[in-house]
């Protein structure tokens, strides 16, 4: 579904799962009860003789003639038996999801990104550095230690707009498709490749370590994408004062393709995780699902779902794939 899905999760995610489930028993629910009501309605309905004396029916009392042992019994084992049934699928993917956090945060192939609430919008660190690439568009950007960058421009390909660090270059990709700079790895690079027209046509990007973007945020599919919250990190914050009565307020990260969110808890040391393991290429939407003040409602970006360098997105990827016991 991608970019057009706008307050909808993945269909492959635990929670649209579990709602899944939800919905079916409940839809078995509301079908017994309210055939249950009707049959009551048509049977005691005025002028129906329901078999039943009405001289031996006192207010307050149940008549003992009517008393049914293994119907009562039922009535309390069987929604018992759904309750607890019900409680079990919401724990088992709480645990999937949460659980899962503790693991990622040990593993070297997880991709970090520190989000921090502020009011009222988010800054984005990134803990891990991304190297990505458009795909499929017919043009390709190579930017070594090596050989420095070189620029492969498919048809429609007119200049290229370069950024390094602070610098930057533009080329006329008729006469020259290299430039004569290394690729460094601790610095922010950025090529896009424009038409005739200056549409960009294809972008490649390496963001490094503690790269810092607000509002909106790129992320790799893919991969494991672990959020560390903050709301108003101390150590983002060059005049934070420790002894303020203010320490932040209270936000939630919300990222809706995924069915994910997380509370930005002020003051807590460490922050709140959560993680989401995006499958598809597109923009979707990031609120902020804790009321925070006045501009709460215009607290929301979007996250770029891309492709690392030399890679596509394989829609089969995930562990939310792995939990099938989920859909049984």
């Amino acid at each position: 579904m991608g970019a057009s899905r706008e307050l909808w999760p993945d269909e492959h995610t635990v929670f649209n799962i579990l709602y899944d489930k939800f919905l079916f028993w409940s839809i078995i629910v509301g079908l017994f009860t309210f055939a249950w009501l009707l049959i009551a309605i048509l049977r005691y309905r005025e002028g129906v003789d329901p078999n039943v004396k009405l001289e031996e029916i006192k207010v307050g009392t149940f008549p003992k003639e009517r008393h049914n042992f293994d119907l009562e019994l039922a009535w309390f084992v069987g929604p018992t038996i759904l309750v607890v049934w019900v409680t079990v699928l919401a724990f088992g993917s709480m645990n999937i999801v949460w659980g899962e956090v503790a693991k990622l945060q040990n593993d070297d192939d997880s991709f970090i990104v520190e989000a921090n609430g502020l009011q009222w919008y988010w800054d984005f660190y990134y803990q891990d550095a991304l190297t990505w690439e458009d795909m499929d568009t017919g043009h390709d950007v190579t930017w070594n230690i090596t050989t420095g960058l070189t620029i492969n421009p498919g048809e429609g390909a007119a200049t290229a707009a370069v950024t390094y660090g602070a610098s930057t270059a533009n080329l006329d990709l008729a006469n020259n498709t290299t430039l004569d700079v290394l690729f460094n790895e601790l610095i922010f690079q950025h090529v896009d490749i424009l038409d005739a027209d200056g549409n960009i046509v294809h972008r490649w990007q390496h963001i490094p370590v503690e790269h810092k973007m607000s509002g909106d945020l790129i992320i790799p599919c893919d991969t494991n994408v672990l959020f560390n919250i903050y709301s108003m990190n101390p150590a983002r914050e060059a005049n934070f004062d420790a002894t303020s009565t203010y320490q932040g307020v209270q936000h939630a990260f919300w990222l809706q393709e995924w069915g994910m969110k997380e509370d930005a808890v002020p003051g807590l040391e460490g922050g709140t995780w959560m993680y989401v393991q995006p499958n598809e290429a597109g923009t979707f939407p990031i609120r902020c699902a804790e009321y925070c003040g006045k501009e709460h409602s215009l607290m929301k970006g979007q996250v770029e779902v891309v492709a690392k360098e030399g890679m596509t997105c394989d829609a089969d990827f995930g562990v939310y794939f792995e939990h099938e016991e989920l859909r049984e």
